[in-house]
């Protein structure tokens, strides 16, 4: 076996941990329970959380357009629109929501520079996941000081979405240093200076500090309350009696656990997460597993529909038009 089929192997491997974990949970609990408990849902509180889903979405496209404005690589809102949701329906089908980074790749395809694109989404995610770490951190030590063993994980996940910030913005002159000597030598003389300057403008123009943390605010005030709104709305709709500030809180905790790369669009971590803070209200296994599937569709899940007709619908155009070419 070669190198890199080990490879995919070990990440296919790695990442089903999540899906196994699952498995698991829906048989402990029955998946009758589960539809028993989706059947009777108020249909009332269940519309007004989905309501808020096009709200969220055009939020976090705001806040990820004005980064891209920085960096030259904005489009259209109603463009960024698909192209957000697109890297949605992506993130759900890969481990460790990679697929979202394929978004660099769409804004090239809409004649924007592909080094910038790939430097503008790494940033983006960043700047949504790394204050969801961080009110992660202070729920649990403030709130949930019981469930404190979850702070190593989520540290770790602060670190995973620090280290791309040190690489954008420190990172130039060693990364062309490790092309030069690493990759250079192997590469045809003709294309030598295009990779070298292709490099080179991963770097060059990185978003301004002051639209780090407008964005990092965006996500903090505005995104995560509207999140925790969602899901408390989505509780009421199954009857469950735990405090608006409590069920949005374990909700954030519960996102921010299913950045870790183990499984595809967090099925089973999250759902653990939500079954294990949730015991502290005596709440049933089933009804913890519901919510979070049900958090999951109108958070996620709705929009990521749109997102795979817009994805399906440019690949297709873009298909056709290399063809005519």
């Amino acid at each position: 076996m070669t190198k890199i089929n080990r490879k995919i192997v070990l990440e296919s491997l790695f990442s089903s941990i999540g899906i196994i974990l699952f498995i698991y949970l829906i048989w402990s609990v029955k998946l009758s329970s589960i539809v028993e408990a989706i059947s009777h849902i108020n249909l009332l509180y269940f519309s007004i959380s989905l309501l808020l889903t096009p709200i969220i979405v055009m939020v976090d496209t705001c806040r990820w357009r004005s980064l891209a404005k920085d960096q030259d690589v904005d489009l259209d809102f109603s463009e960024m629109v698909k192209i957000y949701t697109a890297g949605l329906f992506l993130s759900s089908v890969t481990p460790g929501a990679l697929g979202a980074y394929i978004r660099a790749k769409l804004l090239h395809d809409k004649g924007k520079n592909l080094s910038r694109s790939i430097s503008n989404v790494v940033v983006d995610v960043s700047m949504r996941t790394l204050p969801l770490h961080l009110a992660s951190i202070f729920i649990l030590i403030s709130l949930f000081p019981a469930r404190s063993s979850l702070l190593s994980v989520i540290l770790f996940l602060v670190a995973l979405s620090v280290l791309p910030l040190v690489v954008i913005y420190k990172g130039g002159k060693l990364s062309n240093r490790l092309v030069k000597s690493l990759f250079l030598p192997y590469i045809s003389p003709n294309y030598a200076d295009t990779v070298v300057k292709g490099v080179g403008k991963i770097f060059d123009k990185p978003p301004r500090f002051t639209s780090l943390l407008k964005s990092m605010l965006v996500t903090g005030v505005c995104l995560i309350p509207l999140m925790g709104l969602q899901v408390y709305m989505v509780s009421l709709s199954m009857g469950i009696d735990v405090p608006l500030l409590d069920i949005a809180a374990i909700w954030v905790v519960s996102l921010s656990i299913t950045c870790l790369p183990i499984s595809i669009s967090g099925l089973g971590v999250r759902e653990w997460s939500m079954a294990y803070m949730l015991n502290r209200y005596a709440i049933e296994k089933s009804t913890a597993i519901t919510l979070s599937l049900l958090g999951y569709t109108v958070l996620i899940f709705i929009p990521a529909i749109a997102g795979a007709f817009f994805f399906i619908h440019h690949s297709v155009s873009r298909f056709r038009s290399i063809k005519k070419g």
